[in-house]
């Protein structure tokens, strides 16, 4: 699916607020409130809108502590890390990656006791590096087309308005 300037502009509204209504995006991004519906259905189909999601403030739940966890996993150990962290609720995230570590998580827990519980845990699987999240200063950037213009033999990119 080719994605348009005006796509494009329906994606940065829901990014921004992926409660607001089809005429309110209408009117951001001049469309009618079917139009927007219609558009939205299409990026849905095509896959590009994968799902509508709300942010939670943790700490206000009782999990006051955010961390990284780096992961590395012994030997024929990473299928069934995959297996049991998959089924941990305090984990928010979980990213392969190449480097010296294979796993990196984003994990949520009520404090520094339920870290260390679960870090042992993990142990058994592999070796963890952790991180603890100190402050987010971005947490959310809404992902706009980066454009690139051409201008004489090199390029020039168009910066991201944030």
């Amino acid at each position: 699916m080719e994605i348009d300037k005006t796509s494009w502009s329906i994606l940065a509204c829901l990014q921004e607020n992926a409660r607001a209504s089809f005429a309110d995006i209408g009117r951001e991004v001049g469309l009618s409130a079917p139009a927007v519906a219609e558009r939205m259905i299409k990026l849905e189909e095509a896959g590009i809108i994968q799902g509508y999601r709300i942010e939670v403030d943790y700490e206000k739940t009782g999990y006051a502590l955010k961390a990284f966890i780096a992961f590395t996993a012994h030997s024929g150990k990473l299928i069934p890390f995959l297996n049991y962290i998959g089924k941990l609720d305090e984990v928010l995230e979980c990213h392969r990656v190449t480097g010296n570590h294979c796993i990196f998580l984003k994990v949520v827990v009520a404090n520094s006791g339920h870290l260390q519980e679960l870090l042992a845990h993990m142990m058994e699987y592999g070796e963890t590096t952790t991180s603890i999240i100190l402050s987010s200063p971005i947490t959310h950037r809404i992902f706009t087309k980066h454009e690139t213009k051409t201008k004489g033999k090199g390029h020039v990119v168009k910066q991201r308005q944030v």
